[in-house]
C-alpha cells in the first residue's frame, strides 16, 4: 500500500472552495487501502516552501496536484513543482498531475513541471493504479461513473471552513458546499476542452443520499451544483427537482444550465424545489459566431430563456465572451446592452476575452493561423491574465481591443455599483426615516 499526498493549492481566496477533486480521489484510494494526506495550502495560505516541511515530516510514494487551465494555476504549480523536484526524497516520489490544465497539453506539462505522470480523464481508477503499481507517463484514464462517492471522506476535510464559501444568492446564515450531479457535457464548444467522452448522469438517488448526509452531519443547506450541466434535458432537470421536493427538509441550490431547456414549466419547478440562481453560458450575441463555436443556441433561445428565467423568479448568471474570430465592436456593445437590461446585479459579471486553452479546437485554429506556436508559447508568453487578450483572432489591434474592453466593462462596473449604492441608500432610508428596527448594519456580506 502507498502513502499519497494530495495538494489543495492556495488560489488566494479569502474563503476557499471545497476541493471536490481531492474528495473523489481520496474515496477511491481509501477503498483500496492506501493512506492519504492532504496539504490544505488553500486554507492556511502557507508559502509554497511550506511544502518542503510536509515532505520532510513523512515519506510519500505519490504526490498529486490537480488544476484547471489558467495563468494563475500554471504559475502556482510551476512554483510547487520546483519544490517537489528539489526535495531530497524526489527520486522515490511519483509526481502526478491531473485536471483540465495538464490534460490539454500533457507532453508539455509532463516536461515543464518535471512530473512523472499526467492523468487525462477521470482520475479515480488512475490514481489507484498509480498508487498500487507505480504507473508513470501519460495515462489516458477514460471515465468512471462516480455515482456513489465515499461520503465518510467528508470527515477528513475542515468543512466548518469550506461551508462558509459564498454563492450569488447565499444568505448570511447559509452553509454552502459544491456538489456534482454529472460529469462531462453533451456539447462541444470550440473554446472548451473535453477531458472525457460522453455525459454521465449521477442517479438522483445518489445525489439525494449525499445531500441528506451533508445536511445531517454538517448542516449544509445550500448546494452549489458545480458540474458543467445539471440542465442537460427537461426530463432530467424535472427528475432532480422532484427528488429534492421529496426530501424531509428544504434546501437552497444553484446550477449551471442550458437556455435550450429554460422553459417556463421547468424553471417554475426549479424555483419550487429551492433553486434561486442558474448560470448560463451564452458567450456571444452574434448568431454566426455562435454557429462557428458550436454552441447549439439561437439568439431567440437566448433572449427567451433569460426572460423565462427572470419571470420564474430565478436569478440568471450571464456569461459573455468577446474576441472570437470575426468579432466586432458592435458585438461588444450588444453584450454590454444585454447585461444592462437583464443583469440581476446579484453578482459582478464582466465581459472577458475568449481564451483558446491548449486542447480545444480554438487553440488548434490559433496555431493554424500562426497566432500562437504551441502550448509553451501560450503559457509562457501569451496567457498572462484572464482579463487580457492572449490570442487576438480579430482584425482589431490588441491595444484598441483592450481600450474597447475597458470602456465596456467600465459601463458594466458603473451599473453594478450604482445598483449596490441604491440598495444601500434604500436601506438607510428604511432605517432612519421609516424606523426599520430589523436593520443589521451596512454589511459588505
Amino acid at each position: 500500500m502507498s502513502n499519497v499526498l494530495l495538494i489543495a493549492y492556495d488560489n488566494e481566496s479569502h474563503l476557499p472552495v471545497f476541493p471536490m477533486n481531492i474528495f473523489y480521489l481520496m474515496g477511491a484510494l481509501r477503498k483500496e487501502g492506501h493512506t492519504i494526506g492532504v496539504w490544505h495550502q488553500d486554507i492556511h495560505h502557507e508559502p509554497d516552501k511550506g511544502l518542503s516541511k510536509i515532505l520532510d515530516r513523512r515519506f510519500f510514494d505519490v504526490v498529486g496536484i490537480g488544476f484547471v487551465a489558467g495563468y494563475y494555476p500554471y504559475r502556482k504549480v510551476k512554483s510547487l513543482s520546483r519544490i517537489i523536484n528539489a526535495h531530497r526524497t524526489r527520486k522515490d516520489i511519483n509526481f502526478v498531475l491531473g485536471g483540465h490544465g495538464p490534460a490539454g497539453a500533457s507532453e508539455f506539462f509532463l516536461n515543464k513541471m518535471g512530473a512523472d505522470t499526467v492523468v487525462v480523464g477521470d482520475g479515480e481508477k488512475a490514481i489507484c493504479d498509480i498508487a498500487q503499481s507505480n504507473k508513470k507517463g501519460i495515462i489516458n484514464a477514460g471515465s468512471v461513473d462516480g455515482d456513489y462517492p465515499d461520503l465518510e471522506c467528508y470527515e477528513s476535510f475542515p468543512l466548518d471552513i469550506y461551508r462558509l464559501n459564498r454563492t450569488p444568492l447565499a444568505g448570511r446564515t447559509d452553509f454552502c458546499l459544491p456538489i456534482l450531479s454529472s460529469r462531462g457535457c453533451k456539447w462541444n464548444c470550440s473554446f472548451c476542452y473535453r477531458m472525457r467522452d460522453g455525459f454521465h448522469e449521477r442517479k438522483s438517488s445518489a445525489i439525494m443520499q449525499e445531500i441528506r448526509y451533508l445536511h445531517k452531519n454538517y448542516a449544509i443547506n445550500y448546494f452549489d451544483f458545480e458540474d458543467e450541466l445539471l440542465m442537460s434535458s427537461e426530463k432530467r432537470t424535472a427528475a432532480i427537482c422532484e427528488a429534492i421536493l421529496k426530501l424531509p427538509f428544504a434546501i437552497k441550490w444553484d446550477c449551471n444550465g442550458r437556455l435550450n431547456f429554460a422553459k417556463p414549466e421547468i424553471l417554475k419547478l426549479m424555483k419550487r424545489a429551492g433553486c434561486g440562481y442558474v448560470n448560463y453560458g451564452i458567450e456571444s450575441l452574434n448568431q454566426n459566431i455562435l454557429n462557428q463555436m458550436g454552441k447549439g443556441l439561437t439568439l431567440d433561445c437566448i433572449y427567451t430563456g433569460v426572460e423565462n428565467t427572470i419571470s420564474a423568479g430565478l436569478s440568471p448568471g450571464l456569461n459573455l465572451l468577446w474576441g472570437f474570430p470575426n468579432d466586432s465592436e458592435e458585438n461588444l456593445k450588444k453584450e454590454v446592452e444585454f447585461l444592462s437590461i437583464y443583469s440581476s446585479h446579484d453578482e459582478l459579471r464582466t465581459i472577458r476575452p475568449v481564451t483558446p486553452y491548449p486542447g480545444c479546437r480554438l487553440f488548434d485554429q490559433a496555431v493554424e493561423m500562426g497566432l500562437v506556436k504551441d502550448a509553451k508559447d501560450f503559457y509562457e508568453n501569451k496567457h498572462v491574465n484572464s482579463d487580457l487578450i492572449s490570442v487576438n483572432f480579430m482584425d482589431i489591434p490588441t491595444a484598441e481591443a483592450h481600450r474597447m474592453l475597458y470602456r465596456a466593462n467600465k459601463d458594466i462596473l458603473f451599473n453594478y455599483y450604482s445598483n449596490r449604492f441604491e440598495s444601500a441608500i434604500s436601506g438607510a432610508e428604511r432605517l432612519y426615516l421609516n424606523g426599520d428596527t430589523n436593520f443589521r448594519g451596512f454589511r459588505p456580506v
